[in-house]
């Protein structure tokens, strides 16, 4: 662990360190864990299980960890987890990503929210600490996608870097305690109502699925969606054994929530999420499309499971701006981000230049 030194300790009282190796940063996880019940920004994508886990899942050599941590008094007040991708072709492109993005498309687990991690009675003192820290990092480029607009870091970098985002994405979330059905489309209402007397008639249920059952259901998701996905051309989220191997190291450490249909104890649509004190998050579902095509499965198990969960919120996570089936459950929407900064432009029109001349020569 590197102390980086500042004049401005004194009067702020915080001590700083860059971190740059895993070991450290994994020393930090029990305390990481206690900062991030203390923030009002954090979720299961910044939390060390989960970007712990990428690190050992999606770590190459050209990256380099550049995590700032935060102290005040020897208590961990702040974190803002990520690393660089150094290019190993001239010029070398120092890209600053956050810690649990920048893996290769087709592998994905898609962190989004990725944020700094700070308690809320220290975010007036931390965060003109950070930005400075921030401004003094050498890099020349930043990618950080999937930003809340209400999140430190989109903040931040405006702040910083001269920045102004644009919206890309919402965030499609649920206040469960002012949500209602009626508040659907009459043609939505409709067609759950139609769907649960489809699916009484063959004597179906909805339920929450027991822990020691998870892996089975697991398995079968994966094979629905990937079913799906391979009829409509695609190879579907569940293709690379990377993104396999991450949730099933993921799964041995955190537990995860799994609503279901079942028919005959044969589960026929299946959803798939994390959770934490306040807030279900949707993150992955599967269907058996080929047996029950006629059947509104997707929308009727995520009514369902609005309607059950014992959560504050019910989050649908980031959706196109436009014509997103998200928008059929009348979620509040949250403006989102992926930035791109170019924080030294002449070296980044370099770097595209020798790409563009390499890749016409290959």
């Amino acid at each position: 662990m590197t102390l980086m030194k500042d004049n401005e300790q004194v009067t702020s009282n915080i001590q700083w360190q860059l971190i740059t190796t895993f070991d450290d940063l994994s020393a930090l996880a029990q305390q990481w864990q206690t900062l991030a019940q203390q923030s009002s920004t954090a979720t299961p994508f910044s939390s060390p299980q989960w970007l712990l886990t990428w690190y050992r899942t999606y770590w190459q050599s050209n990256w380099k960890l550049m995590t700032l941590a935060g102290y005040i008094d020897n208590n961990l007040v702040a974190i803002l987890p990520c690393y660089v991708q150094n290019s190993l072709q001239w010029p070398h492109l120092k890209v600053l990503h956050p810690l649990g993005q920048g893996e290769v498309e087709e592998a994905e687990v898609s962190s989004e929210y990725c944020d700094a991690i700070i308690a809320k009675r220290f975010e007036a003192t931390v965060l003109p600490e950070l930005q400075k820290k921030l401004a003094a990092l050498d890099i020349d480029k930043i990618l950080w996608g999937a930003a809340l607009q209400s999140s430190h870091i989109k903040g931040l970098l405006e702040t910083v870097f001269k920045y102004t985002a644009v919206t890309t994405h919402s965030r499609y979330c649920i206040e469960r305690s002012k949500w209602t059905l009626q508040s659907l489309s009459k043609n939505t209402r409709a067609r759950y109502k139609r769907s649960n007397n489809q699916l009484k008639k063959i004597n179906a249920t909805y339920h929450w699925v027991d822990e020691k059952e998870h892996e089975r259901y697991t398995n079968l998701l994966i094979e629905y969606h990937q079913s799906l996905w391979k009829s409509r051309g695609n190879k579907g989220a569940f293709a690379h054994e990377d993104f396999k191997r991450f949730h099933e190291k993921y799964r041995t450490k955190s537990t995860i929530k799994i609503s279901a249909i079942t028919v005959a104890n044969t589960p026929i649509a299946i959803n798939y999420y994390f959770f934490d004190d306040t807030t279900l998050y949707f993150y992955q579902c599967g269907w058996d499309s080929e047996g029950y095509a006629n059947f509104s499965l997707g929308l009727s198990l995520h009514l369902w499971s609005i309607e059950n969960c014992d959560y504050e919120y019910y989050d649908f996570m980031m959706g196109e701006l436009k014509n997103s089936y998200k928008e059929k459950f009348d979620a509040h929407r949250e403006p989102m981000a992926n930035l791109e900064i170019k924080v030294n432009p002449k070296k980044v029109f370099l770097h595209k230049l020798v790409h563009k001349v390499f890749s016409l020569t290959a």
